[in-house]
């Protein structure tokens, strides 16, 4: 699999990706059949073979896209408060212990494509001291040029690990603190969110080395683990607007849908416009340059089966920048949906070692009715004329008579989501609280590292009914790289046999229907996991099916 990033169309074009073998790395925690077991005896119908890893550290690395645009602040305080919340779902319920985490925070802020100067979202080399180029490094909270306030990160921590150098955290106090601190970011950054392309070039960023050097990082280096769990998390109010460098789409000398360059007003809107298509056309400009005339209805219209333009969509043909050379990207968002899901699958092998989710605007309502409504607003800026505007598609009242939180349909987000599959999940933003939302996504990201399970009818051993008919092995790869085999009985009562494997059928730990028997290997007799060990072990488990 080729993981170059030699093709990026951003400034960072010259650093690329690769991947680096180790010598330690141990198979993925769920069924792997690359390899199979000697076939229990007697030789039954069918097989259940699978490898598990044994080691109590599971490996997770999360990004968290916090959307840091006007009105976000008190939905990141919501999500704030969960975050503890979110911890406790990974812990382990045997081990009572947390994985191996990296977790780092990036904002929706990527400036305005070739445009230095939109306002909210000038570049960092137009304005040094900018919230609205944070150009995907992660952030230690909103601090743009400012000393980070996460005083409890260690000197030079950019993301949070709990198991760091000499084995020890990059922080001090509790990792629920810590991440409380680093996730809020204000709203102080760029109002045109560029969620995929933040996530985008943290990835890239976060598969170099940490360094200062050539094809190195010294933001997000290091992060990204070729034997982690990848989960990456988005809580945000708007669709993704994410533009290339050179697009010349967010022209902030435009501010009027009368302007013959087709642009429509300098707001979120011009994204609608430009990056979706519903029922297959563009969303309404809202001005007929034939008859000079706003044709939007007052009571604005309903778009139905709104989708990503996927490059397909109205392009900006009357646009040039100040040479006079027309917009390369002919007014495309970028990247496409289909794109950014294919690029994320690209850091793993197994695409279930993946899980996106999302806390954004609905699409549709619980009847799967259309949320997607454009109405005309005055804009002020150009003297009171009525532009359309994408009305939101989910409002939450707040007590003490302060305005009222919202959400604009996230199209582009929501098929971002959908093209994972059950990899996939998706909360509105408009709720009380975000406990559910938080809670289930980490409950979910949990199982991709949890319980080791395996079939639910296994057969019993014939020679001896009360045990099953499986045949394990357990292999250990010590700290020089020295590989031993081992084959295990099942244990007995009291474990006096160790190392041995347990199976609990029927156990509430997993989830699958067809694989609840609980598989686990007792290193000795309390049979809890390995903790502070140098050696990887994994399990291999043959068993007859009923």
């Amino acid at each position: 699999m080729n993981r170059s990033l030699s093709k990026v169309p951003r400034l960072l074009r010259w650093r690329y990706l690769r991947w680096v073998a180790t010598a330690a790395v141990v198979p993925a925690l769920w069924a792997c059949n690359s390899r199979r077991l000697a076939i229990p005896d007697p030789e039954p119908a069918v097989i259940d073979t699978r490898q598990f890893k044994q080691t109590v550290n599971h490996k997770l690395d999360i990004i968290f896209m916090v959307d840091d645009s006007k009105s976000m602040k008190p939905l990141q305080a919501k999500m704030q408060a969960q975050l503890p919340a979110f911890m406790d779902a990974l812990v382990d319920e045997q081990t009572k212990q947390l994985p191996d985490l990296h977790v780092g925070v990036v904002s929706s802020s990527f400036g305005g494509g070739a445009w230095s100067n939109v306002n909210q979202c000038q570049s960092r080399g137009f304005d040094a001291n900018t919230l609205g180029d944070d150009g995907g490094r992660f952030l230690q909270g909103a601090i743009g040029t400012r000393e980070s306030p996460c005083k409890m990160l260690h000197g030079g921590a950019k993301y949070l690990a709990n198991i760091g150098d000499n084995q020890q955290p990059n922080y001090d106090g509790d990792i629920r603190d810590a991440f409380k601190c680093i996730a809020l970011l204000g709203d102080e950054g760029c109002g045109f969110e560029s969620q995929f392309e933040s996530v985008y070039y943290a990835l890239a960023k976060a598969y170099l080395p940490l360094g200062d050097g050539k094809d190195q990082d010294a933001d997000n280096g290091g992060f990204l683990r070729p034997d982690a769990v990848l989960a990456i998390v988005m809580v945000t109010n708007e669709d993704d607007c994410s533009v290339a460098y050179n697009s010349l789409l967010l022209a902030p000398n435009v501010n009027s849908a009368t302007d013959a360059k087709g642009l429509g007003a300098l707001q979120s809107y011009r994204c609608n416009e430009f990056g979706h298509l519903c029922d297959g056309m563009p969303p309404p400009h809202g001005y007929d340059f034939n008859t000079k005339m706003f044709n939007l209805p007052a009571g604005g219209v309903t778009l139905k089966n709104c989708v990503s333009a996927e490059e397909n969509g109205k392009t900006d043909d009357g646009v040039t920048d100040p040479d006079g050379n027309p917009d390369p990207t002919k007014g495309h968002l970028w990247p496409t949906v289909a794109g950014f899901t294919d690029y994320i699958k690209m850091f793993k092998n197994n695409p279930d070692d993946i899980l996106v989710a999302a806390i954004a605007g609905p699409t549709v309502d619980g009847q799967g009715n259309s949320l997607y409504k454009v109405i005309p607003q005055t804009n002020s800026a150009a003297m009171g004329e009525m532009d359309p505007v994408v009305d939101h598609s989910c409002t939450q009242t707040v007590a003490g008579g302060a305005d009222p939180e919202y959400a604009d349909p996230g199209v582009r987000i929501k098929q971002w989501i959908e093209s994972f599959g059950t990899n996939g999940i998706f909360y509105p933003i408009c709720a009380n609280d975000f406990k559910m939302a938080m809670t289930n996504i980490a409950m979910r990201i949990h199982q991709k590292l949890g319980s080791s399970c395996v079939s639910t009818n296994i057969a019993k051993d014939p020679m001896d009914p009360t045990k099953h008919n499986c045949t394990v092995t357990q292999k250990t790869t010590d700290a020089g790289n020295k590989q031993t085999t081992q084959k295990l009985e099942e244990c007995n009562d009291t474990r006096s046999n160790a190392p041995c494997y347990l199976l609990t059928e029927n156990s509430p730990q997993c989830t699958d229907a067809t694989a609840k028997t609980l598989f686990k290997v007792c290193n000795d007799a309390s049979c809890m996991m390995m903790q502070g060990s140098t050696d990887m072990k994994d399990a291999q488990i043959a068993c007859a099916v009923e």
